[in-house]
């Protein structure tokens, strides 16, 4: 990845202007409309602008005083955040309450409770292993999700992260009340649960670092691209955050939303952890926004969109940090993933809408079976491969008799064919008996 190019020094810039005209204010107009309209990085004005003549840093300096004007600062100790609310987040931040309304309604489209769970519970899934590979867990999807469905025991380090990151989140839906504060004691605790036998020390293990060791590194070539704050300011800076978390600044609105992008910011900015800071933040990041009842956030996997532009997430976060921590750049990008991941799931609810019609036609002709028996036949007529007490549990989020009860059922019923392997039975659709 390139590293962005950071913008001119200040005293520079005010050089600049201090010998600027009216002409060529109106000269730049048209340009400064669309860097702050687009909230452009200085690094992003030489590829935009390649084919016009004009002084770039001039731009930039009228560029920056608009912002100034417009900015809300957020102030932490010794670290002041920069924000502004542009009309094209303003658009963004509207269109996603309007989608979701605080809580997405599934009547019209899941009216089974079965199909809910089996929708939360994968987009669960999805969520804690998008968010694992972004720290590095190699561990393929397919493979990921059969361990959690089969509840077996990780047999790596990528898996053992995947699992720690899935029990956090279903520990944070399952337990996280409306408007709870957030401690210090929080943060550690996720970060204990998300880094359980995965760090280099088991001491590191929701505890924050005592020394300045940890940087920030490319993955691709090693360049050096952040260092934190030391580490004997990471209390004093994590307690102003809970405080900011906690209470509404008194001089402007923020939106839920964007205080949750600035949280998972600020975790990321002052990386208080030896390792698994990415992975605590983005769980703060779901947490305060369960936490103020966008419970619509358990069933789209923010993380997944995250994960398909990992160079775009590591350079807003550098945008941001080197532009005098001006957050609207990371604001913007999270924004962005945000309505990708709802738009993903959108798509799913129209397709869900033939399966389900598909699902009620199989109950309609075979009264012996329920919602999810016909979902699983359904679904073992794609994948052609067996099932487990354990899978059907963590599938559709029944206790282990109920799941037993449907698959014992199908095979007496004929649909499946019971097999002993090892200490359990698998499950297999009989071919020869279809259902019409």
């Amino acid at each position: 990845m390139r590293i962005p190019e950071k913008p001119p020094d200040d005293e520079e810039i005010h050089k600049l202007l201090g010998q600027s005209d009216s002409k060529s204010i109106e000269e730049l107009k048209p340009y400064l409309d669309i860097v702050n309209s687009k909230y452009l990085h200085w690094d992003e004005l030489p590829m935009r602008f390649k084919d016009v003549k004009f002084n770039l840093k001039l731009l930039w300096g009228y560029a920056k005083l608009v912002r100034e004007f417009n900015n809300r600062a957020i102030r932490l100790d010794g670290l002041t955040l920069h924000y502004v609310q542009t009309p094209l987040i303003e658009k963004a931040l509207h269109g996603l309450d309007m989608r979701v309304g605080g809580k997405i309604d599934f009547e019209s489209h899941m009216p089974s409770v079965d199909l809910k769970r089996k929708y939360l519970v994968n987009s669960l899934m999805e969520e804690a292993i998008a968010s694992s590979q972004l720290e590095g867990a190699a561990t393929t999807r397919v493979v990921a999700k059969q361990m959690l469905r089969e509840n077996r025991k990780p047999k790596t380090p990528s898996e053992q992260m995947i699992l720690n990151n899935y029990i956090t989140i279903v520990y944070i839906k399952e337990n996280t009340q409306p408007n709870q504060p957030l401690t210090l004691e929080l943060i550690l605790d996720v970060h204990k649960k998300i880094t359980k036998d995965t760090l280099e020390k088991k001491e590191y293990e929701g505890a924050f670092r005592t020394d300045n060791e940890v940087k920030v590194y490319s993955r691709d070539e090693g360049q050096l691209l952040y260092e934190p704050p030391d580490h004997s300011s990471i209390n004093k800076l994590l307690k102003q955050t809970c405080d900011f978390a906690n209470t509404e600044p008194t001089e402007f609105y923020l939106h839920p939303i964007v205080k949750a992008i600035v949280l998972h910011y600020v975790i990321g900015y002052i990386h208080p952890f030896n390792d698994g800071n990415g992975r605590t933040a983005r769980a703060l990041f779901y947490w305060y926004l369960i936490s103020q009842r966008y419970d619509w956030l358990e069933y789209v996997a923010v993380s997944t969109a995250i994960k398909n532009a990992p160079v775009k997430y590591t350079r807003a976060y550098i945008h941001s940090e080197t532009d005098d921590n001006d957050i609207t750049y990371f604001v913007k990008f999270n924004l962005r993933q945000l309505d990708i991941a709802l738009k993903s799931f959108e798509k799913y609810i129209e397709k869900t809408k033939s399966a389900n019609k598909k699902i009620f036609e199989t109950i309609k002709n075979n009264p012996d079976l329920n919602f999810r028996q016909a979902d699983v036949i359904i679904t073992l007529t794609k994948t052609e491969r067996p099932t487990t007490v354990k899978e059907m549990q963590e599938r559709y989020d029944i206790t282990y008799q109920t799941a037993r009860t449907d698959l014992l059922g199908l095979a007496e019923l004929g649909y499946l064919r019971k097999h002993a392997r090892g200490k359990q039975f698998i499950f297999l659709l009989d071919k020869d008996k279809c259902i019409e």
